[in-house]
């Protein structure tokens, strides 16, 4: 079983690459912050985004740097680079994802992962590993590659076009089945019951699973913690442990979970409020 979705999968990838050709692009665009970062290029990591791509040919752009007439023409001559941080209690992972104009993602790299405690070196490695996805695209921009793939989309019959997406439907049907039959061997959170909470934060739902120690705080999807909080002596009180905070964390009056950590780089105490769901 897990054979035959590995290669589905790699079949969807490859089928995904051919789909939206890279070389049709001539810049990237690089953020200032990741939405995960707490403050611009924290860490060096949007300064290593962008040297990672120059290194590979690519014609990148910080996106508050002025950009070139014809991007200014043709904004979709640009792809807009992102990271997600999948990141858990033990293990930083991080994946690239490419736009282009329309908001549709492109290329997503696999996930780059480390184990390596210190965040600036952690982050680091988990980037680089994830940048080798996008090392294999040997990339090499190619601006006659869009006007070529629109022309061939033209004169394409219906009668070469109906057995190609029929094919595709067939290989989507088998993943659907495929995927439906995994489900259910996969091992997943348990239903909500009074060891388990849900509670909402900045619109992302999170779960709160007892543990021996004390509890283990997951978002919703995520099979492993993205912190956990130790019971104290008193009971009323939790040491408060994430892959980048520690403090304390409580149980408030309508019972919220409160957790208080002190920002070395701001130089002050946040307060973060996980709002317990219904």
């Amino acid at each position: 079983m897990k054979k035959l979705l590995t290669t589905l999968f790699i079949f969807g990838g490859i089928l995904m690459s051919s789909a939206q050709n890279i070389n049709e692009y001539k810049y990237v665009l690089i953020p200032e912050s990741f939405e995960f970062a707490g403050e611009v290029n924290e860490y060096q990591l949007n300064s290593l985004l962008k040297f990672l791509f120059e290194q590979e040919g690519y014609n990148t752009l910080m996106q508050s740097e002025q950009k070139p007439q014809d991007l200014n023409m043709n904004g979709c001559l640009g792809l807009k680079s992102n990271v997600k941080n999948n990141s858990g209690l033990f293990v930083t992972k991080l994946v690239v994802e490419l736009k282009d104009c329309n908001g549709d993602v492109v290329f997503k790299s696999k996930e780059g992962r480390s184990r390596e405690k210190e965040y600036k070196l952690a982050y680091h490695e988990a980037l680089r590993d994830a940048f080798t996805s996008i090392e294999e695209l040997n990339y090499k921009y190619d601006p006659s590659s869009r006007k070529m793939q629109n022309e061939s989309a033209e004169g394409v019959s219906e009668e070469v076009i109906a057995p190609v997406v029929a094919q595709a439907k067939k290989v989507e049907s088998t993943v659907k089945t495929v995927a439906e039959n995994v489900v259910e061997e996969v091992t997943s959170l348990p239903k909500a019951n009074d060891s388990i909470k849900s509670y909402a934060y900045e619109g992302k739902k999170f779960i709160l699973k007892e543990s021996s120690e004390g509890y283990n705080l997951f978002q919703d999807g995520s099979t492993e913690p993205i912190a956990i909080l130790i019971e104290t002596e008193g009971g009323s009180n939790f040491i408060y442990n994430s892959l980048t905070k520690q403090g304390v964390g409580y149980f408030d009056a309508n019972k919220d979970l409160v957790v208080e950590y002190f920002d070395r780089q701001k130089n002050k105490k946040v307060t973060l409020k996980y709002i317990l769901q219904d």
